[in-house]
């Protein structure tokens, strides 16, 4: 597992960051490494807008963790934050991710675009997907993805109650409508299980005040797991 700091956050890239090299299958092996960095750059600046976010708003201890599925911001559970500050927080990842994204899509037919090596064209593939594509389908309201947890937050302000119940019908609603569209449309059937996968994950969110196990953060120990980097689930 890599470790570093950005802007006093640690960092944790796990080995399975490397399979969304499996996107850019065909390609030759120096192809899919610069897509993979593309990826990178882009799911980082995305867990770093979370992250920044969290810290500017009094959260402690943040970290960021990049695998194989994209990745995960985490700080305790215990930081007081009101629903919008924390709606803010789950807004703000896309938010970077998509204006990097953007930035680039638009800057792909300048000049100094035209000019790059292939490589650095991979590269700015990588960024265009994981930052504003997956950054925009990331604001779907499906749990546990951004967008569900901006319409949770968000109620929170007006039935905290019925919140989470609210948003789970809203997760299952959403989440069989865009899969319908993968299938019948484009016809996209990896889509749609990778899709109800993260619709499961997220209905199984617990209720804020059901008993919760004690976590802990994964160490040096835990590093040839693939399932270390859920010992502690993100915080809200």
């Amino acid at each position: 597992m890599l470790r570093f700091s950005m802007l006093g956050i640690p960092v944790a890239v796990h080995w399975s960051f490397l399979f969304i090299g499996i996107l850019a299958m065909g390609q030759p092996a120096e192809l899919i490494l610069a897509f993979v960095v593309g990826v990178f750059i882009a799911v980082l600046a995305h867990e770093m807008g979370h992250a920044l976010t969290a810290r500017a708003f009094g959260a402690k201890n943040v970290t960021v963790t990049l695998f194989g599925l994209g990745g995960v911001t985490q700080y305790p559970a215990t930081t007081p934050l009101t629903p919008g500050r924390r709606f803010l927080i789950a807004a703000s990842g896309s938010a970077v991710g998509m204006t990097l994204g953007g930035a680039v899509f638009l800057a792909r037919n300048t000049a100094f675009a035209r000019d790059l090596f292939d490589y650095g064209r991979m590269i700015g593939i990588g960024i265009v997907i994981a930052g504003l594509l997956w950054g925009a389908l990331n604001w779907l309201p499906i749990l546990p993805l951004d967008g569900g947890n901006m319409v949770r937050s968000a109620l929170d302000a007006v039935t905290p109650k019925y919140s989470l119940r609210i948003t789970k019908v809203l997760t299952i609603i959403t989440a069989a409508v865009v899969a319908y569209l993968a299938i019948d449309i484009w016809d996209n059937t990896f889509g749609a299980v990778f899709l109800a996968i993260i619709a499961l994950q997220g209905l199984q969110t617990p209720e804020a005040d059901a008993p919760r196990r004690e976590r802990r953060r994964p160490g040096a120990s835990d590093e040839t797991s693939l399932l270390s980097i859920f010992d502690e689930k993100p915080e809200r």
